[in-house]
């Protein structure tokens, strides 16, 4: 057996050592008890080797095969005052294509009486906002025309941490009196995709961290403006192509299947991580502006 992992090996390196006789996942040669680097298996379990064959771990091959990742995809992202789904602001919304649509608004939050939270990085300030944003409403009821034409359709929406965006989306759109997107949506806001979702699914034991800028450098795509919304949804759009590559066995499921799978596989996710929200949205009503809580 390979044996359970113990206390680091030594102080420097961090690594896992063997507790048992175990051949090596390289060269299956026996690997003596305490001799050997554990690694934890992409598919879970632990496996063992010998020092000079442990490799930095690697995402998968990007392989040929059909797929939702080759289908028409729409990706949403949005910058705002902080993260409170009910009270929050929208300040700029980015919308990319798999066929190449590109769209950008800045938003009008309609009042100066803002602030964004200290810990928002996307530099987008309230003033510049309502000097050079489009009306609330007339920008966010075009953001929610494209969503709900594109679901209608029954093609996919990527939005990487969907209940952020997605329940922040709703508000919003209640807020400045344009009708949402479950009112739009018969069937209710589906199919989404959240490559959040699908990477901590296919991937559940790599460690780290799972911010978009982490896993988009971890599969080697672009970024080059983490927290820029339109960056943002230019990344997300390539994670959700990639992740389809990489694993055929996610790619093929239909777009319902999908969307039903990944409130599944986030409940499995969220089981240690109290309140954290239900995916991919929650219907919040819209509450009057408070300043964020001081950090």
């Amino acid at each position: 057996m390979n044996g359970v992992p113990q206390a680091p090996r030594d102080g420097s390196s961090g690594e896992l050592a063997n507790d048992y006789d175990g051949p090596c996942a390289v060269c299956g040669a026996v690997v003596t008890a305490g001799a050997g680097v554990l690694r934890h298996g992409r598919t879970g379990g632990w496996k063992v080797y010998h020092p000079e064959h442990v490799r930095e771990p690697t995402p998968p091959a990007r392989l040929d095969h059909s797929g939702w990742h080759r289908r028409p995809l729409l990706a949403l992202d949005i910058a705002t005052t902080g993260n409170r789904a009910a009270v929050d602001r929208i300040l700029t919304a980015s919308v990319r294509t798999s066929d190449g649509v590109v769209r950008d608004w800045i938003v009008d939050p309609g009042s100066n009486l803002l602030s964004v939270a200290s810990g928002k990085t996307h530099g987008m300030t309230i003033e510049r906002a309502r000097r050079e944003g489009v009306p609330a409403a007339d920008a966010l009821g075009e953001v929610a025309d494209l969503l709900a034409g594109h679901l209608a359709a029954g093609e996919l929406l990527v939005v990487w941490f969907a209940p952020h965006v997605l329940s922040l989306l709703h508000a919003e759109l209640l807020r400045h009196g344009v009708e949402v997107l479950t009112a739009r949506l018969p069937g209710g806001v589906a199919p989404v995709c959240d490559p959040l979702v699908l990477d901590r699914h296919a991937d559940r034991y790599r460690p780290g961290r799972r911010s978009l800028e982490a896993v988009t450098r971890w599969y080697g795509i672009p970024h080059t403006r983490p927290s820029d919304a339109a960056s943002d949804a230019e990344a997300t759009l390539a994670l959700a192509q990639v992740v389809g590559a990489c694993y055929p066995a996610i790619a093929r499921l239909s777009r319902p299947v999908l969307h039903a799978e990944q409130i599944i596989w986030n409940a499995e996710s969220s089981r240690h991580r109290p309140g954290a929200p239900d995916w991919p949205m929650t219907p919040v009503e819209p509450l009057p502006w408070e300043e964020p809580p001081a950090r």
